[in-house]
């Protein structure tokens, strides 16, 4: 809801610039107007904007072929509250003061009843039949929920929901159990066996759940 929000009163493209940058570990002027289908001085405008106030800053890649070397854009550490966390602290402070009072496996208790209760609720709004309907209707929830979320098929790899941004970030650091009940989350969504994995490179972080019937 926020970055759907955020996007209707931000600048044009500009929201969709950052996204862009969000799923990459850096693009140039060039490959990004290519993207968003805007002129050059378009996008050059919007990056030496957003460079200006700190949301992103430059490398230089070499060119293949040589040449001078292209100037890269790519996200600060700046603009990591303009995704949303569900880690909140108040959330922490909870679960940690579960563990101390009721003892180990209290956190884990707790983060159970929230994850059917948020699956209660996905399952009201997502729709379609198939695997592939309802995993695309489920990405796009995530999307609007600032996750980054997109629905990919792969001929190797099959069906899977990529996120670059994950609200569980903080809380999957603490408590492991967050992350592997976020997963049967959603493999009880989709009706399937869901395989999460997570990589970071470079600023980038990725979380793919495979799913598998």
């Amino acid at each position: 809801m926020f970055v759907g929000l955020f996007k209707d009163i931000a600048r044009p493209h500009a929201v969709d610039l950052i996204m862009l940058l969000k799923r990459s570990n850096g693009m140039s002027v060039n490959e990004l107007a290519a993207a968003l289908r805007m002129s050059y001085m378009g996008v050059k405008q919007h990056c030496v904007y957003l460079e200006k106030k700190g949301y992103v800053d430059t490398w230089r890649r070499p060119k293949e072929g040589g040449g001078r070397p292209e100037k890269m854009y790519r996200l600060t550490v700046k603009l990591d509250g303009f995704f949303p966390s569900a880690s909140r602290d108040l959330l922490l402070d909870v679960l940690a003061g579960a563990e101390m009072t009721f003892g180990t496996g209290a956190a884990e208790r707790l983060l159970l009843h929230h994850f059917e209760l948020i699956t209660g609720r996905y399952a009201e709004k997502i729709k379609g039949r198939t695997m592939l309907e309802r995993a695309q209707s489920f990405s796009k929830l995530r999307a609007a929920e600032g996750s980054v979320s997109i629905c990919e098929f792969d001929p190797h790899e099959g069906l899977r929901i990529v996120e670059y941004h994950s609200q569980m970030a903080v809380l999957g650091k603490l408590h492991i159990c967050a992350c592997d009940l976020e997963a049967k989350m959603v493999g009880r969504l989709l009706q399937c066996i869901c395989e999460r994995r997570d990589t970071s490179f470079d600023r980038v972080t990725r979380i793919e759940f495979r799913l598998k019937v």
